[in-house]
């Protein structure tokens, strides 16, 4: 495993950026359970999810960990271990993979989904499968 290879809570397998997912719970108790996973392994029990493609990004890190400052976070070890593992990634002053985020969404897309086509790794909170995207090109 690389050094800077993000690991799935649930399998402990590597986790590309591209596809991985920050979960957690937010319910009368306060802020608990963070994890990151693959996004076909985010447990059940989350309530509340963001990509890390965007994490990787300074100012939606940035947004994301101020967001649960001032927050009851029942178990904030887990919160601690992901900001750290996300930091790498972020910190780079050549950030490829907010680079290739930024050009595909630049033209309205998604980086690495096939314009036209149900982009697989997203799916709604519902379970349902992210929309399609008609692209007119060649004029």
């Amino acid at each position: 495993m690389a050094e800077y290879d993000l690991v799935c809570d649930a399998c402990g397998k590597p986790c590309d950026p591209a596809g991985a997912i920050v979960s957690w719970t937010d319910d009368a108790e306060g802020e608990r359970a963070f994890a990151l996973t693959h996004a076909e392994h985010v447990p059940v029990i989350a309530t509340q999810r963001v990509d890390v493609r965007r994490l990787v990004w300074p100012n939606e890190y940035l947004q994301f960990l101020t967001a649960r400052f001032g927050r009851n976070i029942a178990d904030p070890e887990s919160l601690r271990t992901i900001a750290w593992g996300l930091a790498p990634f972020v910190m780079r002053h050549d950030n490829p993979a907010e680079m290739d985020s930024m050009r595909a969404a630049s033209f309205g897309q998604r980086l690495g989904v096939k314009p036209g086509t149900t982009d697989g790794a997203m799916v709604k909170a519902d379970g349902t499968p992210g929309k399609v995207v008609e692209v007119e090109g060649g004029k």
